[in-house]
């Protein structure tokens, strides 16, 4: 208990600092001072402040899986998965500038994989769709390629605009796309 306690901690003030200082700039000794516990205690818990942040990140997609709702639609299931990145701005700005574009990467391509899966698998369910699971995984693929290109643009360009009015905006212009697939999918031959 204490040391699940302890490993929150650190999180929740990692990401306090993280919020007003670039990743780059914060050292074990200040998070460690903020937690009022040693150096040595975080190091007990991590390897060091990337392993922290690769823990904040698996933490978040575990989040993702267990908080899906089958009533949602895709845009409101991506709004729910990222809603880390929404209440946490600047942190996430900091923290994507200052990690591996490919952790960066990983992070939006597995969030957005998890919807888009859940999503399909969810429509084939609820609607008696029978779409080959080849083509599920085009779908997700094609829906999962789009919307890390447009959240990782929208993080870079400093998350200036709504991703709310986009999301809805985008889910308006494509209504019924990724159902109509999957029903042409019962109908191509193999």
């Amino acid at each position: 208990m204490a040391r699940q306690y302890t490993k929150e901690l650190i999180k929740r003030e990692f990401l306090n600092i993280v919020e007003v200082k670039s990743l780059k700039n914060i050292t074990i000794a200040e998070l460690a001072e903020k937690c009022d516990i040693n150096r040595n205690t975080f190091y007990y818990h991590y390897e060091d402040i990337y392993m922290l942040v690769k823990e904040i990140l698996n933490d978040e997609l575990e989040k993702i899986d267990k908080e899906f709702n089958n009533t949602y639609s895709w845009e409101d299931s991506l709004l729910h998965a990222v809603s880390f990145i929404l209440e946490n701005k600047k942190a996430t700005q900091n923290i994507f500038k200052s990690i591996d574009k490919k952790d960066t990467d990983d992070y939006l391509f597995k969030v957005c994989e998890a919807v888009m899966e859940k999503y399909i698998k969810n429509e084939c369910e609820s609607k008696n769709i029978i779409a080959k699971e080849k083509d599920k995984i085009l779908i997700r693929n094609f829906y999962r390629a789009a919307l890390v290109g447009l959240l990782d643009k929208w993080i870079q360009d400093g998350m200036k605009e709504e991703p709310q009015l986009v999301i809805y905006r985008i889910g308006k212009l494509f209504d019924g796309n990724i159902e109509r697939s999957l029903r042409i999918s019962e109908e191509l031959d193999n």
